[in-house]
């Protein structure tokens, strides 16, 4: 082990930022591990526990940068430790919106005397020192986008009431996706600009549904992120209704979509209620919801899969998109069939692997309408369906490798898709393993290459048994490139969907008739 360390006082970097740059070093060839991060007391734990943690760093504190790296030889360690501290500064890129201006300022206020247009503050930050900081931000008249996780729910509330009060959003905590002004925020994808606004309490829910605008001809004018506990009765509703009345106001926005899980039922009723109010048509869908309960509402349209609710607000802007429920069609059929006569018989389960956890949950419920029992780390009843190991699949099993047990002190999934690529090596190689199903998500944040990278999992894992079944979610705007994500899987063996809906669809009518 050669351990080089640095330690940067008072260098803060979003927590973005540092996955990144993390996982890109951690990719080397002769590097066995590194990280970049903040010197909270949890870091500092995660590093201890994963053996990075140098004598240097221990005294480290959470306005303190650590650059870590362990390399074969010291010298390696040194040059990479040198390579991450650059990119620390390195510009970054407009993601196709135009060119962005970098403001280096140590605090919110000589950022807002730098530029006094700012309008937004976006927070990656620890979650218990969100609140005091989305305060000040309030205070000065600047929507949040909160990124940051393990906020409280009474923090949460708080906050949302404060931005209603000042008329202001308040989006998140755990908010990975929005689109405003034309900037992808977080995880978003490159769209072309149009009439449909989304509210959305579902990070890659949002961006399945705007991939599959992107492809039925349409736009989005906004979308806006809530995170997915705010549709919980404790929060009830706040940003989700807020985001509502915002598009509903908006003079680009023709026609709104709402995403996200299933709402409890009292926030259930007050979001409809809102969406019901507002004067534009409004696409809704909650994943594993029911359609009835939309359409208990006047003037509301149910989908039943976030690519349908996708192509429903396109046909309602006027534009010629196919909003029928998605099919397997005939050439899936025929690699279904083909695949069924040479497949062991002792193979006979489904393993969902995904970065997505909106993707996970949709997995869940249209499988599930055909086959029973499926067990996930995230499910979609709390009171039922918990894998007893999501570190080891039994029976039919969805993981979302995006859940926080997965990346407390590492990059998301869709950043460094490593661990993607391993779980589906340990799905394919377990015996009782009929069916891989997995999720490819491209778009501004994400790794350069995930089609690539899973593709190699898939020749790696070595099972002609297995049928793997991919979606990549994305528009021929995104910098990975769409069709050549899709050409990558399918040069490696898998069958790959046009939607999410259309994977799980095919994982089910391969699936169907095994038992299990």
């Amino acid at each position: 082990m050669a351990l080089a360390v640095r330690v940067l006082s008072g260098a803060y970097h979003d927590s973005v930022k540092l996955m990144r740059i993390s996982a890109a070093a951690s990719e080397k060839v002769h590097v066995r591990g590194a990280a970049a991060l903040m010197g909270t007391p949890m870091n500092l734990e995660q590093l201890a526990a994963s053996g990075l943690l140098a004598e240097e760093a221990k005294g480290a504190g959470p306005n303190d940068l650590v650059l870590v790296v362990d390399a074969d030889a010291p010298e390696t360690a040194q040059e990479e430790l040198t390579v991450m501290e650059a990119a620390l500064t390195a510009p970054r890129s407009g993601g196709g919106a135009g060119a962005l201006a970098d403001i280096s300022a140590p605090t919110l206020d000589a950022a807002l005397g730098e530029d006094p247009a700012i309008n937004l503050a976006l927070f990656s930050i620890p979650g218990p020192s969100v609140r005091r900081e989305a305060e000040r931000a309030l205070s000065k008249g600047l929507h949040c986008l909160i990124f940051s996780d393990n906020v409280s729910i009474e923090d949460e509330v708080a906050l949302k009431r404060m931005g209603r009060e000042r008329g202001l959003l308040v989006m998140g905590p755990d908010c990975g996706t929005a689109h405003i002004g034309g900037v992808g925020l977080g995880f978003c994808n490159v769209v072309r600009p149009g009439g449909i606004g989304v509210a959305g309490a579902a990070g890659t829910g949002i961006q399945e549904a705007m991939a599959a605008v992107d492809a039925s001809g349409g736009g989005i004018s906004c979308a806006l992120g809530t995170g997915g506990r705010d549709v919980s009765d404790e929060v009830g509703g706040l940003a989700m209704i807020q985001a509502i009345e915002t598009l509903s106001e908006d003079a680009a926005t023709e026609v709104l979509l709402v995403l996200g899980k299933p709402p409890e039922p009292a926030a259930m009723e007050k979001v409809l209620e809102a969406a019901a109010k507002c004067a534009k048509p409004a696409v809704i869908h909650f994943v594993g919801g029911l359609s009835e309960d939309v359409r208990k509402h006047p003037g509301l349209h149910a989908a039943d899969s976030l690519a349908e609710a996708g192509r429903l607000a396109v046909s309602l802007c006027g534009e010629q998109a196919d909003a029928t429920p998605p099919e397997v069609d005939t050439d899936a059929r025929e690699r279904i069939a083909e695949w069924s006569r040479e497949k062991d018989r002792g193979r006979r389960f489904l393993r969902g692997v995904y970065t997505g956890g909106t993707l996970c949950a949709e997995a869940q419920a249209i499988i599930g309408k055909t086959l029973g029992g499926i067990r996930s780390n995230a499910p979609l009843d709390k009171s039922q369906g918990a894998m007893t190991d999501p570190m080891g699949s039994e029976g039919h099993a969805v993981v979302d490798l995006g859940d926080d047990l997965f990346t407390r002190g590492k990059p998301h999934p869709m950043i460094d898709p490593a661990p993607r690529s391993a779980r589906i090596v340990q799905e394919a190689r377990d015996p009782e393993t009929a069916v891989v199903l997995f999720d490819v998500v491209l778009g501004l944040g994400a790794h350069d290459d995930p089609a690539g990278e899973a593709a190699k999992a898939i020749e790696e894992a070595s099972s002609p048994g297995v049928l793997f079944i991919a979606s990549v979610t994305g528009t021929g705007g995104d910098p990975q490139g769409l069709n050549v994500q899709r050409a990558r899987l399918a040069e490696a063996g898998a069958l790959v969907a046009d939607t999410h809906a259309g994977a799980c669809l095919a994982a089910a009518a391969a699936l169907e008739g095994l038992g299990g």
